[in-house]
């Protein structure tokens, strides 16, 4: 049997190739002491994730934090779970993550 890493950095950049067979993504933001999850489907342009239709609590979050993780489940192919932190910023209706780190990591 062979060995798994438990951690594979992600460049950011090349989180699309990552996507194949993850239908959606968790976008988890913080205000103040709780946190908000999400589940959506980003449309990714190389380290910028985007979201259309967020609803007003995530938006208000970046308002005041602007850091977010977007973490995607295990697919049927892969046993990682792609986890990707960055910036958000709100433009009307829509959010955009700028992502600085990514990682696909595995139970262990």
């Amino acid at each position: 049997m062979g060995f798994a890493p438990l951690s594979i950095p992600v460049e950011p950049n090349d989180i699309a190739q990552q996507l194949h067979d993850r239908r959606f993504a968790y976008v988890i933001t913080v205000n103040g002491d709780r946190s908000h999850v999400v589940a959506l489907v980003p449309e990714v342009n190389g380290a910028v994730l985007g979201f259309s239709s967020t609803g007003k609590t995530t938006r208000r979050d970046i308002g005041v934090n602007a850091r977010v993780t977007v973490v995607w489940p295990p697919s049927e192919s892969s046993e990682y779970t792609l986890i990707a932190d960055g910036q958000g910023s709100v433009d009307g209706e829509r959010v955009s993550v700028v992502v600085e780190r990514a990682v696909l990591h595995r139970p262990a």
